[in-house]
């Protein structure tokens, strides 16, 4: 058995094998060991000690560590670097060891690589028979031109083991958790819990999937990996679309060059399969219907040819997905502190149609253009459904405000909005036209009501509502499509007009159950009364300044009410003077065309690639609420990524269903500037909240007198309720009831007082 895992029963270290990859990740990714790796990696030595510990170098010497009765197949090592580097030299270092171990795979036997709880790596190589555990370290470390670890050759030795993630581990091989002997010595033991874990993974070299099992991976029809496969950090489908990019000009194989291109892929991607005709049939679809049999002679024709390690072409592809991978790295370096007065810059390319919509605006209008104009864009999508990367399914609801100074220009978003409504704008009226006809044929108060039409559904609404009105709407909508209900406003105040109730907390009620599509709706006795619950599917555009904007949800900062919106302003240079281009024709074709695909679109969509992109923003947004120390930056950023993401997924659809660069970088953009604005407008208000609300800076019901000491004066105890905060009372009065209590005992509340020993 080549992995144990540490444990402690009586007080003594036991080791355990681990005989599957399942078991290996499940305890790597346990809720625990995140929270571990997080806190170490943060400073916190103690909590690395507490990570989970993996021993890979097992002799059989019962003497000093339990359950080390098999020798391992393999040897594990452990690469520091030099104390006090800089943070980006650290990441070079790392990166060109990293690589370096990837290169001579082959050669050493890889079996694993990770990175270390703090500054290093950790790597497990496959045993050479004839050498002792000192003579394998030596000859690894000098393979790799690494500094040999002479503390690593202790059997005792542990590795302090972080996430199962494809940041932390970067290379896995099956034949880690292989051993006949260890199988049976567990079995023997009965220990059936291991023995129920032992299910094997398919053999590759990098048997590794997004959610952290490889057992999940399987071979389809086509031989397709779905994107899960991950070697070195990266997805199978990234590799492959990287490598048609630059080696075919971005086109997938079709009929004529299928089989030759096959042939090529198959035999750069070999030394990364464990040339393995099973995992390359895994990761290289059948592209073009190829059939079966010529499919697989492709890949046989590959594993063939002499083997060279890593080719040059993989060679290249990783390379720039390296360089892709850092500058991600740089930009986030380059993230202006939340302080600043500058918001973030939008991309200057930008993806269709953003572009165009935001062209006619002068250049300080765009960044608020090119946001708002998501709302009427949902507004002609239905029955649109986008599953986001934690398996839940979101559809295109964005309610956004934008919240800027007076007489600056917030009507620069009237004209494209209303433009992409148009259409169902005119809708509209024909409906209207139909519900006044119903109404005049049955006036309220009749005894024979016919039945109201079904497919009368208004979108667009006007600002002076009722609850009865509004709640038809939102049935009616639910009815004929999943269909969005629209609302423009001038000021955010007139939001509270669209229910009887008129009030703000009504509205913030309204966009919390909108953004999540929850029930909405009424039941009433009466036959001519509106009765129906449906989803709310409710988006709007709304402006307002700063200042009411803080005041229409000063009691909705910490309930989700912010978090949910999409916030944008306008930063004006000042003595600017704007002049806008003119909505003509041309305009209008390129609103007619993004309409006619929106409302083309049907069903469940899925891209992996913004999947991943976004999981790498949360990332993103955890090391920078750490950089800023604010708690209130992590709670708004979870359903502003979300957002963004769905703005991405719009994007993405209009694109031809293509993830480009234009579109992950604007899609960056929108979550960092939403974040800004929301911090710009609430942030004071929201961490004030969040220390308010935070339990752990309160406390419950506290022993006054264990906090002073065993003999104490009248004056000390008032001191202490004055630090505490406490009011009313005196501290006479409580010293008095303490005594009658026998909690303490005096000859003069003036002298000394000491604590009784009960």
């Amino acid at each position: 058995m080549s992995v144990h895992v540490i444990e402690y029963k009586d007080g003594a270290k036991v080791m355990r094998p681990i005989l599957s990859y399942k078991e290996y990740a499940a305890l790597r990714n346990s809720m625990h060991n995140r929270d571990m790796t997080r806190q170490a990696r943060n400073g916190n030595a103690n909590a690395k000690r507490r990570m989970i510990q993996f021993n890979y170098s097992c002799m059989p010497n019962e003497g000093m560590l339990k359950g080390a009765t098999v020798e391992s197949n393999s040897v594990g090592m452990d690469v520091d670097f030099q104390v006090g580097m800089d943070k980006l030299e650290l990441e070079r270092q790392l990166e060109i060891v990293k690589n370096n171990f990837i290169a001579k795979a082959e050669e050493l036997g890889l079996l694993m690589l990770e990175r270390s709880a703090t500054k290093g790596l950790h790597a497990v190589f496959r045993r050479r028979t004839g050498m002792t555990q000192e003579e394998n370290l030596k000859w690894a470390a000098k393979t790799l031109g690494v500094e040999y670890d002479a503390q690593a050759k202790d059997i005792t030795r542990v590795f302090f083991t972080p996430t199962a993630d494809a940041g932390d581990l970067f290379f896995c091989k099956d034949e880690l958790f292989i051993n006949e002997a260890a199988e049976k010595e567990t079995t023997a033991a009965g220990t059936a819990e291991a023995a129920g874990t032992a299910t094997k993974s398919p053999s590759t070299v990098a048997g590794l999937t997004a959610e952290g099992t490889a057992e999940g991976t399987t071979a389809t029809a086509e031989g397709t990996a779905e994107g899960d496969t991950i070697y070195f950090g990266y997805n199978f489908t990234k590799i492959i679309a990287k490598y048609w990019e630059l080696y075919n000009g971005g086109k997938e194989p079709t009929v004529g060059n299928r089989n030759a291109l096959i042939f090529d892929l198959a035999r750069s991607l070999r030394s990364i399969c464990d040339y393995s005709i099973d995992m390359l049939k895994m990761v290289i679809p059948r592209y073009a219907d190829l059939p079966e049999a010529e499919y697989e002679q492709c890949l046989k024709n590959a594993l063939d040819e002499p083997r060279k390690g890593i080719n040059f072409k993989l060679q290249k592809v990783l390379n720039l997905l390296n360089e892709e991978q850092a500058a991600d790295k740089r930009q986030l370096e380059t993230i202006e502190p939340l302080d600043s007065k500058t918001p973030p810059k939008m991309p200057l390319v930008l993806p269709w149609p953003l572009g165009e919509l935001s062209s006619q605006a002068p250049d300080y209008y765009r960044p608020a253009v090119c946001d708002n104009v998501f709302v009427p864009m949902s507004v002609n999508m239905h029955e649109v459904t986008f599953t986001y990367w934690d398996n839940v399914v979101h559809e295109a609801t964005f309610m956004n405000v934008l919240a800027a100074g007076m007489s600056i220009g917030k009507g620069c978003i009237n004209v494209p909005c209303r433009m992409i409504v148009a259409n169902v704008s005119e809708s509209d009226k024909v409906a209207r036209e139909r519900e006044e006809e119903y109404k005049l044929k049955n006036p309220q108060g009749a005894t024979s009501i016919e039945a109201r039409p079904k497919d009368i559904c208004i979108q667009v609404l006007i600002d002076n509502l009722t609850d009865a009105v509004f709640n038809r709407r939102v049935a009616d909508a639910a009815n004929n499509g999943n269909r969005y209900l629209y609302l423009k406003v001038d000021e955010l105040d007139t939001l509270k007009k669209i229910t009887s109730h008129n009030s703000a907390q009504e509205v913030s009620t309204i966009i919390r159950k909108a953004f999540d599509n929850s029930l909405h709706g009424q039941e009433r006795v009466g036959s001519a009364s509106v009765t129906g619950i449906a989803p709310l599917r409710f988006n709007f555009n709304a402006s307002c300044c700063p200042k009411n904007a803080r005041q229409f949800f000063r009691y909705n900062i910490t309930d989700g009410t912010i978090t949910r919106l999409s916030l944008s302003t306008i930063i004006k240079p000042s003595g600017a003077r704007p002049v806008y281009g003119h909505y003509d024709e041309e305009y209008r074709k390129t609103v007619d065309e993004v309409v006619d695909k929106l409302q083309s679109f049907r069903g469940n969509y899925v891209c992996q690639e913004a999947n991943d992109f976004a999981q790498r923003l949360c990332d993103e947004n955890e090391r920078l609420a750490e950089l800023y120390d604010s708690e209130g930056y992590l709670v708004l950023s979870y359903r502003a990524t979300v957002i963004a993401w769905l703005k991405g997924m719009v994007l993405w659809l209009l694109n031809g269903q293509q993830w480009t660069k234009e579109i992950e970088d604007y899609v960056r953009w929108a979550l960092r500037y939403d974040l800004w604005c929301k911090y710009l407008i609430f942030g004071e208000m929201l961490e004030k909240e969040l220390s308010e609300n935070n339990l752990a800076n309160h406390r419950g019901p506290q022993n006054l007198c264990a906090m002073l000491p065993e003999r104490f004066h009248l004056k000390d105890l008032e001191n202490l309720r004055v630090r505490l905060g406490k009011r009313g009372g005196s501290a006479k009065n409580l010293l008095k009831k303490w005594k009658e209590r026998g909690i303490v005992n005096y000859d003069s509340i003036d002298g000394e007082i000491v604590k009784c020993s009960s």
